[in-house]
């Protein structure tokens, strides 16, 4: 094959690869702006049913009939020190239903992690490979004492996949003297089974989660504005 072949058939892959992105980056835009009015965030409600009674039905059975009010994304629960994993086990209301002992490291692409709101409790709940390994509850007392925290350096570097390209809010919980920082989202990104892959609709699902995210918000700190920021 002749370079000036080679050359022109890399050109063409290049502009078709650039033209591709361009589509796909309109499409986005174009569901976001769908979503993006005060009609489509009166939808929130049918379209949390929708996925509790779907893709994310496992939310729904670890609540066992107590209702969800809003959820959204999270980071994993960890700390540099671990203390934050030793907390959610020795001394927070922690329901261990299909794991024993909690990794100091997960993979993100292996792991999702929720907030649901159910009445004036928080539920923490964690999924290694589509099973559930933690499922935390915070109630009224614990988060009326919480306080908001700002995501450090260290965070930033040592959890770059947890934290990094994503609207995150951070707050901190005082359990019997020890700390639990919750780092939360301000949209959902993956179900609990698997990444957001290229699905029929897709991008209407990216802006759903986005309303979700903005939902819970909305209904937290309507609960807690202490941790209103």
């Amino acid at each position: 094959m002749s370079l000036p072949l080679i050359i022109t058939i890399a050109v063409i892959a290049i502009i078709a690869y650039g033209g591709f992105i361009y589509f796909m980056m309109k499409k986005r835009r174009e569901a976001l702006q769908k979503y993006d009015n005060p009609e489509a965030y009166k939808q929130v409600p049918q379209i949390m049913e929708n996925f509790l009674s779907s893709r994310f039905s496992a939310l729904t059975k670890q609540l066992q009939g107590a209702p969800v009010d809003a959820f959204t994304q999270c980071a994993y629960i960890t700390s540099l020190s671990e203390k934050a994993t030793s907390a959610a086990i020795t001394t927070a209301k922690t329901v261990a239903w299909a794991a024993v002992g909690v990794k100091a490291r997960y993979n993100e692409a292996d792991n999702a992690s929720y907030l649901v709101l159910s009445g004036d409790e928080l539920h923490y709940i964690f999924f290694e490979e589509n099973e559930i390994k933690e499922h935390l509850i915070l109630d009224r007392s614990r988060l009326s004492n919480a306080v908001i925290g700002n995501i450090s350096n260290t965070e930033k570097v040592a959890r770059m996949g947890s934290v990094m390209g994503r609207q995150s809010h951070k707050i901190t919980i005082d359990i019997d003297g020890k700390k639990i920082d919750l780092i939360y989202y301000d949209a959902i990104e993956r179900y609990p089974d698997s990444v957001l892959a290229f699905e029929r609709n897709g991008f209407d699902t990216i802006a759903q989660f986005k309303l979700m995210g903005k939902y819970f918000k909305e209904k937290f700190y309507s609960k807690y504005p202490n941790l209103s920021n």
